[in-house]
C-alpha cells in the first residue's frame, strides 16, 4: 500500500522535524498508545458495538500521529487507521513501525498535513484522536483544528483528545515568569532541559480551561472533558527543573 504525501509550507514543520529527529536519536519516541485514548476509545466501542467483528468497518484518524503507537493499537483492534502529521520524519517513522509490526497492509492513509486543513472529505471518519498536538497551536489555529475535527467526523462519530490543563504545574509555575501571549498560552524556554522533546523546551504551549471546549467543538452533541492528574517521581521532576511536577491533562470526549 502506498500513501501520497502532499507538500506545504509551515514554519512549525522545522520544529517538529527537529523534535522527531532528536527523539529517534535518543530512542525516546512513544512506543505505547496513550492510556486515556485507549480507555476512552474502548468505552465508545463497547457502548455501540457488540463484537470486534464490527470494528473492521470503522475508520479512525489521528491528527499528529507521530511514531504511530496509537494507530498501531487501532489497527490491532481491527479498525482502519489513518494519520496526518506536520513532520515528514514522523510519517517515515510511523511507516517503519507499522512494517515492524507486520501491519502495513492494515494502515489507511498517511498524509503530510497541518491540523488546520485536513486533506479529507467531510464526514469521513468514525473517530478522530489527538494527543498533545492542539496544545502547541496558537489561538487561530486551535480554532481551525477543532473545526476540522468536527468536519471530518461522521454523525455519531467520536473525538478523543489529550491536552494540557491550566492546573498543570508547568503553567502555574511559569505564568508569572513568561509572558502570557494569550489566555492560557506561554512560550516556554528551559535552561535546564535541552533539545526539543520535553514540554519545557518545545516553545508555545496552551493550557486549556474546561469551558473552552464547548466553543471549540461546536457541532458536537456530547462534549465532556475529564481532567486527569498525577505527579511525576521527584527524580524526573528534578530533571525538568522542578521540585515537584504535577501533571494535569484533559481527556476530551466528544460525540458529533
Amino acid at each position: 500500500m502506498t500513501s501520497k504525501i502532499k507538500t506545504f509550507q509551515d514554519p512549525s514543520e522545522i520544529l517538529w522535524d527537529e523534535s522527531f529527529k532528536e527523539q529517534i536519536a535518543q530512542d525516546s519516541y512513544n512506543t505505547a498508545p496513550v492510556e486515556c485514548i485507549v480507555r476512552s476509545v474502548s468505552h465508545f466501542l463497547r457502548a455501540r458495538f457488540k463484537s470486534q467483528e464490527k470494528f473492521k468497518n470503522l475508520k479512525f484518524l489521528e491528527v499528529g500521529c507521530g511514531a504511530g503507537a496509537n494507530l498501531i493499537w487501532l489497527a490491532e483492534k481491527g479498525i482502519l487507521p489513518s494519520g496526518v502529521d506536520i513532520s515528514k520524519t514522523a510519517l517515515s517513522l510511523c511507516r517503519k513501525n507499522f512494517q515492524k509490526k507486520f501491519l502495513y497492509n492494515k494502515l489507511g492513509d498517511l498524509k503530510h498535513s497541518p491540523a488546520t486543513a485536513l486533506p479529507f472529505d467531510a464526514a469521513t471518519f468514525d473517530g478522530v484522536i489527538e494527543s498533545c498536538v492542539f496544545q502547541h497551536l496558537n489561538q487561530d489555529d486551535r480554532t481551525k483544528a477543532h473545526k476540522e475535527v468536527v468536519r471530518v467526523m461522521k454523525p455519531g462519530g467520536v473525538f478523543i483528545g489529550h491536552m494540557l490543563s491550566v492546573n498543570h504545574s508547568t503553567y502555574k509555575t511559569n505564568r508569572g515568569y513568561f509572558e502570557e501571549i494569550e489566555p492560557g498560552t506561554l512560550v516556554l524556554e528551559s535552561k535546564i532541559v535541552s533539545g526539543k522533546i520535553n514540554l519545557e523546551s518545545i516553545g508555545l504551549s496552551h493550557f486549556f480551561s474546561k469551558s473552552e471546549y464547548h466553543t471549540l467543538l461546536e457541532g458536537c452533541s456530547i462534549i465532556d472533558p475529564c481532567e486527569i492528574t498525577y505527579q511525576l517521581p521527584s527524580e524526573e521532576a528534578a530533571r525538568r527543573g522542578y521540585k515537584s511536577y504535577y501533571q494535569a491533562m484533559w481527556n476530551v470526549y466528544a460525540v458529533k
